[in-house]
């Protein structure tokens, strides 16, 4: 997820990989998100010699297996706020910055933009802008969270685990809507890709079961660290955010991910 500089919190972001949690934060994301992103790309013909940028590249997980993908003679350029954590490479360029005030070199045949436009007020400029830095025929990529959907305890180790995790999701995602966060924007990246003159537009929608430590459970536990103060002011104590850990680590629990909108479509070959 693109997040903010040491300098400070930017507006629209809800994370920073600046804090002494982002790294395990990021590693969790790459290792839920990752292969559902790689196996869309391999469906869309993902191949040698392609030039693709990553938007909002994280931890460098993706930027690195499309490394290996487009080579040789392909190029990634992966864009983050703070890219600190993106591993170089021989076909990689690592750009830091915000992608609203960044022109994206053109020509690209795929651009992936993920956990990134759910966070930006100005979602529907910047896609815009990223299908502007598309080849004819090339394929913009968008995946974002519907985090309106929230049935997610399978299975749950007590009334009292339950209550912590739906008071900390309640918390969190007001959070991230106090700093300007859509958390249903992904039912409605369709619509606005088709808008804005893309072709070809479809959406994948999944999700899966994590028990206590593991996958979501895992990113729900680093993210009551980095956003501790947030919580506190919500009303959780420090009692309360160290038991929800405890419930995170749980083997009974089960939860589901948020729905993973992944929604792909072509910038048009003719104008």
């Amino acid at each position: 997820m693109t997040t903010t500089t040491a300098g400070g919190q930017t507006a629209g972001y809800m994370f920073d990989n600046a804090t002494d949690e982002a790294k395990n934060q990021l590693r969790h994301l790459g290792e839920i998100l990752d292969p559902g992103t790689r196996r869309i790309l391999t469906e869309i013909g993902l191949a040698p010699g392609w030039r693709v940028t990553d938007v909002g590249a994280g931890a460098g997980t993706l930027t690195a297996w499309l490394s290996d993908q487009v080579a040789p003679g392909g190029h990634v350029t992966a864009v983050d706020l703070d890219p600190r954590y993106i591993p170089a490479g021989p076909n990689v360029t690592v750009r830091a910055g915000d992608i609203r005030q960044m022109e994206l070199e053109g020509s690209q045949q795929a651009i992936v933009a993920r956990l990134v436009l759910m966070h930006l007020p100005e979602r529907e400029q910047v896609l815009a802008e990223l299908m502007g830095a598309l080849a004819p025929g090339g394929v913009l990529v968008v995946a974002d969270w519907d985090c309106t959907w929230l049935d997610m305890i399978r299975r749950s180790p007590s009334r009292r685990a339950t209550e912590l995790i739906e008071r900390f999701h309640d918390a969190l995602l007001a959070f991230g809507e106090s700093r300007g966060a859509d958390m249903g924007w992904a039912k409605r990246a369709p619509e606005a890709m088709l808008r804005a003159g893309l072709v070809d537009v479809d959406s994948h929608i999944e999700s899966r079961s994590w028990r206590g430590g593991t996958g979501i459970c895992l990113l729900h536990r680093s993210n009551s660290i980095q956003r501790e103060a947030q919580l506190l002011d919500a009303g959780m104590t420090r009692e309360d955010l160290a038991e929800l850990r405890e419930v995170l680590m749980d083997p009974e629990l089960l939860l589901s991910g948020y729905l993973m909108h992944t929604t792909v479509g072509r910038r048009p070959t003719k104008a």
